[in-house]
């Protein structure tokens, strides 16, 4: 949706559709996984589907030391590929006879824990429009920059450690993990950067979805969110889709 606005300049706003305040865009958020896996010596079956089989939200407030938390649940439908570009353990080659041995006998074996953590809004991780490349269209393209907060990466650490934790208590013979990345998320749950407020100067739209300064303008997209919370957003933004259709509906 930041995107779309950026890139329906008028004379009005030519910084884009609801972008008097320069925050169309800002906010940027895409949710951190810390991951950790362990080996076991019996079959765990993790990675099966359609959806994880076992989760916490223990972590999910009132973390002492951090701002907010997240949950943290087993992986799903982790195809060969993935689990070999990730869930092999450290000093591994990602070839040879060593990586295709240990697939082989250990797929069934590793399972892996990780969750989204709710992260920490900032206005320098933002979505810009290209000003030189341009889509198969001749729409200026997205454009990512910035970083992740600070207090985000804390949490992330946070969390890395509780995964580490559960994976060691459940009895794993080995345990290992990916440290949490501060860079921006390119893909999953991407939310905030057209953020929903009560006022102009703060926030992009209203409460419900319209943007400032325009009638017949509604987002109701995860960009609307202030915050992406510690969960996996779609209900979220269904919930909100919802309710703003019948506002509009309502408004009629």
């Amino acid at each position: 949706s930041a995107r779309l606005l950026l890139n329906s300049a008028t004379a009005r706003e030519p910084a884009g559709l609801g972008n008097t305040n320069d925050l169309v865009g800002r906010n940027l958020q895409g949710h951190v996984y810390p991951q950790a896996w362990g080996l076991f010596d019996e079959p765990v079956h993790g990675s099966v589907g359609p959806g994880v089989s076992i989760a916490t939200t223990a972590w999910n407030h009132g973390n002492a030391g951090i701002i907010g938390g997240g949950m943290l649940a087993d992986d799903f439908v982790q195809p060969p590929v993935l689990f070999w570009k990730a869930a092999l353990p450290p000093g591994l080659r990602r070839w040879g006879r060593g990586a295709k041995d240990f697939m082989r006998h250990n797929f069934q074996h590793v399972m892996k824990v990780t969750g989204p953590v709710h992260e920490i809004p900032t206005p320098e991780a933002r979505v810009r429009v290209s000003g030189q490349v341009r889509d198969a269209w001749g729409l200026p393209v997205a454009q990512l920059s910035g970083r992740v907060h600070a207090e985000t990466v804390r949490t992330a650490r946070y969390m890395f450690e509780r995964a580490n934790d559960w994976v060691r208590a459940s009895g794993a013979r080995q345990v290992w993990g990916t440290p949490p990345n501060p860079g921006l998320s390119g893909g999953q749950h991407q939310a905030g950067t057209c953020r929903m407020g009560t006022d102009p100067a703060h926030s992009v739209t209203d409460p419900f979805g319209r943007v400032w300064g325009h009638d017949n303008i509604f987002v109701c997209d995860g960009s609307i969110h202030p915050t992406n919370g510690g969960f996996n957003p779609v209900l979220t933004i269904m919930a909100l889709a919802f309710r703003n259709a019948t506002n509009v509906a309502a408004s009629l």
